[in-house]
């Protein structure tokens, strides 16, 4: 078996292993449901939950912790039947932080029981992921590829919105070269997770990808729009009045640090004071902002550079904004596909870069153990290895062209 058939196999057994785990994650929640004991609650749940909640009261009242709370309950009871009220209290409070526009894409989700709804979800909103791998790579090595990145199976396991944050900005980036407008629209429906945009306008203004821009923000104002016909501009004040009080959940100690792989994350589990560690993330994302720039103005006479530039995109965000967490770093399966399809046509890498490539992405699955074994989150370092491998490959293809 050749090398390559060999990778293509542990691929395909890894992603075989996910599902298995997933499985039988799915299945103990049943079984310690129906024991008395406390059933399997996901980051699912609570999405379930508002989109119960939006079928009978107003949807601003997702931002209202009294509201989402018993929402919350009723999700448990919708997944578990039968389970007592003390077990239904298990599932606890998820703070609603999604904006109005989000609303439009999980109302439906009620509709449905629980566990095919979230099949639905998962299985939906994996077509633009999946599309993305597809374009960048060939089709022996997309799918396995795609499917056996660590990040899926964190998004899988949570339920989370990995997929579709990964998807659209991996999918309008592959695009953008050939078609900007449905570019721009991709983008534009990211918008659900906002901070995960916050470079993008930059890459596509120093890109030039003026039609592209364009098209990202039509899309942004006709979703809002969309949101307001459909539940009014009440859940976009609440949504607003309620950001604050997010950020402020750092310095009350309310978030799980273990699974959130961001500058911010990192120095807070090294003991570092909160005023130190907000300063670093902003000092980082002030140095990914002008990499992305610099980069994105560079590659305007190499268009052959697109996959690296976007590869750099894709990487920087998760060190840019404070709240990534492990789910999220989906959005770095296609800049790991783009840095490998450099390095296997145009480029070709030594063993040791591409054993970086491969190593750096296979951590991804222990980052979550390490920072609860250890107190170490590694998720940073591991985002910025990827940075740099796109990064250099980038500097060394426009230096080739046009050296000094």
């Amino acid at each position: 078996m050749t090398r390559a058939r060999l990778a293509i196999a542990a691929m395909w057994l890894l992603a075989g292993s996910y599902a298995a785990f997933v499985g039988w994650t799915l299945a103990d929640g049943y079984r310690s449901a129906a024991d008395g004991k406390m059933p399997t609650y996901t980051d699912y749940t609570p999405t379930y939950a508002a989109s119960i909640l939006v079928r009978e009261i107003p949807a601003e009242n997702l931002y209202r912790p009294k509201y989402m709370a018993e929402a919350g309950r009723r999700a448990a009871v919708a997944a578990y039947p039968g389970i007592t009220a003390e077990q239904a209290r298990g599932v606890g409070f998820a703070p609603w932080m999604y904006p109005p526009t989000f609303i439009l894409l999980i109302a439906p989700l009620a509709g449905m029981p629980y566990l095919l709804s979230w099949f639905v979800w998962i299985g939906l909103t994996a077509v633009p992921y999946l599309a993305a791998m597809r374009r960048i790579l060939p089709a022996p090595l997309a799918w396995p590829s795609a499917l056996a990145a660590p990040p899926v199976f964190f998004n899988v396991i949570y339920g989370q919105t990995g997929f579709l944050t990964g998807g659209l900005i991996g999918l309008g980036l592959a695009l953008l070269a050939t078609h900007p407008l449905v570019a721009g629209t991709l983008i534009g429906l990211a918008s659900f997770k906002p901070h995960f945009g916050i470079l993008i306008p930059i890459a596509l203004a120093a890109g030039g990808y003026w039609r592209t821009f364009a098209a990202a923000s039509v899309t942004v104002l006709a979703t809002i729009a969309a949101s307001v016909v459909a539940y009014g501009d009440d859940p976009w004040f609440a949504f607003i009045g309620t950001a604050l009080f997010h950020l402020e959940g750092f310095a009350a100690g309310a978030y799980n640090l273990v699974p959130m792989a961001t500058v911010l994350a990192a120095l807070k589990m090294a003991g570092l004071p909160l005023a130190t560690a907000w300063t670093a993330q902003y000092a980082t994302a002030a140095l990914m902002a002008a990499l992305v720039a610099w980069a994105w103005w560079r590659g305007r006479r190499h268009p052959d550079t697109l996959g690296l530039q976007s590869a750099i995109l894709c990487t920087a965000t998760p060190l840019t904004i404070p709240m990534t967490y492990l789910y999220d770093l989906v959005l770095l399966v296609p800049a790991a596909a783009w840095i490998w399809a450099d390095m296997a046509t145009r480029r070709n890498a030594g063993r040791g870069e591409q054993t970086v490539l491969f190593t750096a992405v296979a951590a991804l699955l222990g980052v979550k153990y390490v920072a609860a074994a250890a107190g170490v989150q590694t998720g940073p370092l591991l985002v910025a290895t990827l940075l740099f491998l796109a990064a250099r490959r980038f500097r060394a293809a426009v230096g080739a062209k046009h050296p000094a």
